[in-house]
């Protein structure tokens, strides 16, 4: 079974997310959610996950801050996001 963080500031973007992981990947637990960069980085030091959906742009920062934060990163990142120009600069930071 794959674990899986969400972290993003728009609860409907979640629940979403997570309505759509359970129909179309079930191999994949959501173990935990967050919604911002704070709660986000006490989340994944508590929660070691295999992969993160990741949002952008948030409330209290962005998920590159969230990524600068952690001292080590030993899981998949995917971003999402709605805007392109957010999209270039992920596959940029990976």
């Amino acid at each position: 079974m794959i674990k899986a963080i969400i972290i993003d500031d728009i609860e409907q973007a979640r629940i979403t997310l997570k309505k759509d992981l359970q129909a179309y990947v079930p191999d994949l637990e959501v173990i935990g959610e967050a919604g911002g960069v704070i709660e986000g980085a006490k989340l994944l030091k508590s929660i070691k996950p295999d992969v993160l959906f990741l949002d952008i742009q948030m409330q209290d920062g962005s998920g590159f801050d969230l990524l600068d934060i952690l001292k080590e990163i030993n899981f998949k990142i995917i971003f999402i996001t709605a805007s392109d120009a957010h999209a270039i600069k992920a596959f940029r930071y990976a």
